[in-house]
């Protein structure tokens, strides 16, 4: 497909039509100033389109265009914006500050590592890296794109909550997604709706890929002390609100089973850091779950 034919945004065919009628992508728009502008290439090899979702705290998902195999990616630029922001050139990343400076670098060592962890993971139920490299003084994450909508969007569009069978089936092959991670030596660290994304597949249904692993949020907020900004309450065990916590595999069950109580009750469970002085987390079958389900450790 020619360049000249492709909508900036989304990389459909709009022919010489200005406003694209798949993304409503509009060029004479105002963009965010903290996002890179559709077509800008990386590594050339790929080019960048719209945004993916909502801009985290942490970083930027761009739906990419891989140049050479002529298809969608998505691509994660590492861009915590309490740290840093673009430079004048609207393009490099550039810290704040001498002391944010020390933090970014040491976040940018951390989704690094994890890059390289995650492209280690062969599971058709984990999001599969394609490469990594450096390039505007920060660090991308070029992974498959894939077709659908998030476990929360999902959740919403059906009045917030599922049929008990339903969360199952979506929730088992996360956890054995999390398996092959465990047996890595990895952690999640941030399971939550927003992470679980139900990729339409080509046979039809929908294949449960996790996504967007929190372990470069965890450390920096261990090194800056501040949990706070990387814990997603009702989500996250008591452990990860101290930085002298001990996390393992049990971490992120336990985020996993927050996630199947909440797509059940339609409930966010309470945060583990109350839950120790005063438990109020009604039981499942308060909401009419059935006690099999709802009596599991």
């Amino acid at each position: 497909m020619s360049t000249a034919n492709q909508c900036p945004a989304c990389f459909a065919s709009i022919g010489r039509q200005a406003v694209c009628p798949h993304c409503s992508y509009d060029p004479e728009m105002p963009r965010s100033p903290l996002a890179l502008s559709p077509g800008t290439r990386l590594n050339d090899q790929f080019r960048l389109g719209r945004i993916l979702g909502k801009p985290g705290g942490f970083g930027i998902t761009y739906l990419g265009w891989d140049e050479r195999l002529a298809t969608r990616v998505a691509i994660k630029e590492y861009l915590p914006r309490d740290l840093a922001g673009r430079d004048t050139d609207h393009i490099t990343v550039a810290a704040h500050s001498r002391e944010d400076g020390e933090l970014f670098r040491y976040g940018l060592e951390q989704f690094l590592l994890e890059a390289r962890t995650l492209a280690q993971l062969d599971h058709p139920n984990i999001v599969r890296v394609r490469q990594f490299f450096e390039a505007n003084a920060t660090a991308y994450l070029v992974m498959d794109y894939y077709d659908g909508l998030s476990l929360a969007e999902y959740l919403e569009q059906q009045g917030g909550r599922l049929p008990e069978q339903t969360a199952i089936e979506l929730l088992m092959p996360i956890l054995d997604g999390l398996r092959a991670v465990h047996a890595k030596g990895f952690l999640h660290r941030d399971l939550k709706p927003a992470n679980l994304y139900l990729a339409r597949a080509d046979a039809g249904g929908v294949r449960p890929i996790l996504l967007d692993f929190g372990a470069a949020r965890q450390a920096m907020g261990e090194r800056s002390r501040s949990l706070s900004i990387v814990v997603s309450e009702g989500y996250a065990p008591f452990e990860q609100y101290h930085r002298r916590g001990r996390q393992g595999p049990w971490t992120d069950i336990y985020s996993a089973a927050a996630v199947l109580y909440q797509a059940v009750t339609g409930e966010v469970p309470p945060d583990a850091s109350s839950r120790l002085t005063q438990d109020d987390l009604r039981p499942a079958s308060a909401f009419g779950v059935s006690q099999r389900l709802s009596a599991l450790p």
